[in-house]
Parts: C-alpha cells; sequence; structure tokens
C-alpha cells in the first residue's frame, strides 16, 4: 500500500513481505540500518516513481539508494546482486532521499574479448526508451532543474543521464560518459555556456544531427559523438579544446555535400586528424588565416577553407 505522509508533503510506501523481502507490489526493498535501498522492480514496467521513504512496523526508513530498476531476483540479488534491464521504462521519477545510484544501476558493462584492455567507461543504457526523467524538488544531491529531463549531480554540475527530451541546462559542467548514448530519438540539443567536458561515449550512436559545443568548452573523449549516424554539423566555438580518439567518427553523414564542421580556433589538440575523424568528410572550415595549420586534415576532409569572420 502507498501513500502520502500526514502532511502530503512526502510519499511514503507501506509494504508487505513477499519471499523473504519488502515490496509494495512495484519495488522490492531491503532495509540497511536506518536507510531503505531499492533492490529492483515487481515486473517490467512503463513508469516507475521512487518513494521518498518506506514505513515498516511505525518505523520510517528513508528511500536513500537505487540499487537495481530491473526486475528483482532473490537468488541473484542474494548471490551477486547482478543488476537487470527494463526495456519498457519511459518514465523514471527520483525521490526527495535518494543520495546514490549502485554501480550499474543506469549502464551495463561492455563485456570484452579474452585479452583486451577494460575501458570502465565503456557502458550501455539500461533504459534505451526513457522519455521523462524527474528529480523531486528537494533532493539535496542530484536535481532536474528547469524540467531538464536529466539527472544532474548538483554539487559538481555534472549531467548523468538523459534522454530524448533531455535539455542541458545552464550550470551544467560536464556531460557524463555514456549519458546519453544510444538514446533513441535525440536528435537536437542546445549546449549551456557553462559546459567543460565531453566525457567519453556521451552521444555514441545516438541521432543527434547537429553539435555546437560553447567557448569553455576544453575536452572532448574518446568516441563522444561516435557512431552519431546523423550528423551533419558540427561546430567548436571554444578557445582551445582536446579530442580523443574516434570522436567523431562513424558519423556517416558528415560524408554529405551539404555537411560541415567548423573550427573557430586554430588550437586543437589531437593525436592526428585520422584518430578523431573518418577519410571522406565533405568540408572544414576555418579561422581566417590559420589555413596552413589544418594541412594535413585533408586526409579527412575533401575541402578545407577559411571562414570569412
Amino acid at each position: 500500500m502507498s501513500k502520502f505522509d500526514t502532511n502530503g508533503s512526502a510519499y511514503v510506501v507501506r509494504p508487505y513481505i513477499k519471499d523473504g523481502y519488502y515490496t509494495d507490489g512495484t519495488f522490492y526493498y531491503d532495509i540497511d540500518k536506518t536507510d531503505a535501498i531499492v533492490i529492483g522492480t515487481a515486473k517490467n514496467e512503463r513508469t516507475l516513481v521512487i518513494p521518498d521513504a518506506v514505513g515498516i512496523n511505525e518505523v520510517t526508513y528513508p528511500l536513500t539508494k537505487v540499487q537495481n530498476l530491473g526486475v528483482f531476483n532473490k537468488e541473484t540479488y542474494e548471490t551477486s546482486q547482478k543488476v537487470t534491464n527494463n526495456d519498457n521504462l519511459t518514465s523514471l521519477t527520483i525521490g526527495g532521499n535518494v543520495k546514490s545510484f549502485g554501480k550499474d544501476v543506469f549502464f551495463s558493462e561492455v563485456i570484452y574479448p579474452s585479452g583486451y584492455k577494460k575501458d570502465e567507461d565503456d557502458k550501455m543504457r539500461r533504459f534505451p526508451n526513457l522519455e521523462t526523467i524527474i528529480v523531486i524538488s528537494g533532493n539535496e544531491t542530484f536535481d532536474s532543474r528547469n524540467n531538464c529531463n536529466a539527472i544532474i549531480q548538483t554539487e559538481k554540475g555534472e549531467l548523468l543521464l538523459g534522454c530524448k527530451n533531455s535539455v542541458v541546462p545552464s550550470g551544467v559542467k560536464k556531460i557524463s560518459a555514456a549519458a546519453f548514448r544510444g538514446c533513441q530519438g535525440l536528435k537536437q540539443l542546445t549546449f549551456p555556456t557553462s559546459l567543460n567536458i565531453v566525457a567519453p561515449y556521451a552521444f555514441s550512436d545516438s541521432h543527434l544531427q547537429t553539435v555546437d559545443l560553447p567557448v569553455d568548452i576544453y575536452h572532448i573523449g574518446r568516441e563522444a559523438f561516435y557512431g552519431c549516424d546523423s550528423l551533419v554539423s558540427v561546430s567548436l566555438y571554444c578557445n582551445g579544446v582536446s579530442i580523443d580518439s574516434r570522436a567523431f567518427q562513424h558519423c556517416s553523414s558528415l560524408k554529405d555535400s551539404v555537411s560541415e564542421v567548423r573550427f573557430y580556433t586554430p588550437h586543437i589538440s589531437v593525436q592526428s586528424a585520422e584518430d578523431v575523424f573518418d577519410e571522406g568528410c565533405n568540408c572544414l572550415l576555418v579561422p581566417k588565416g590559420q589555413l596552413s595549420t589544418f594541412e594535413s586534415w585533408n586526409k579527412c576532409f575533401l575541402t578545407i577553407k577559411e571562414m570569412n569572420n
């Protein structure tokens, strides 16, 4: 049974015991001393609202951690606490007391062949069809300011998870690894002037059509926009930026005759042009008087021209 507390300000659930664990028919819960934890769902839900607290035997436990948002399995939880997926999930609301998420709640690790070095940032979304993300107002650790449809770590200004309807709001300094990776339906985003870092795999395999990165960007991680097959326009307005390997590779539409990549600075730090872009991209526009600086980029671009201003 679920209900609001006496003053109507907190969402409190009153679970019953099933299979040795507390459940309200939507979530399964575990109790860790004074706090409650979400350890799974009863089934693959389309809409999940994580409560503020769990009430058991006249004791109210604040719900401070989300361990798993996939279907709960008692044996799996007790042996490995392995996290599971939910491809049906389209709407997620985070309660006001949540302070942490389990390591794999939102992402699953990519399995590497034997002998390959594991990349901690190389991970896949568990909920590719998310359309709405809300953090309840008053949460002191996370927020979704200005109805941005994203989870932001408030103190760091880091966007941890987005969806196809996300807006990147002012104050965000970093877009976390894989935050929008494989995000279905994501076509347009405007980036705030506060943004400094786009982490590895942040937008890879999404359907962004344009990327306009602001003046304070100084780092773009490996494969950040890898496989964005609808991308036709890239503009770097920054004063100087380092770009890691494969950041814009496998972006097939950059080879279209109408596509353009614009660098408003000559201070682009890369291992090599071909380490960042594929061969056969259409056009690179560079600052006036800097054509010689980008001479080696003709390995990737059919045309390199100076901008008028």
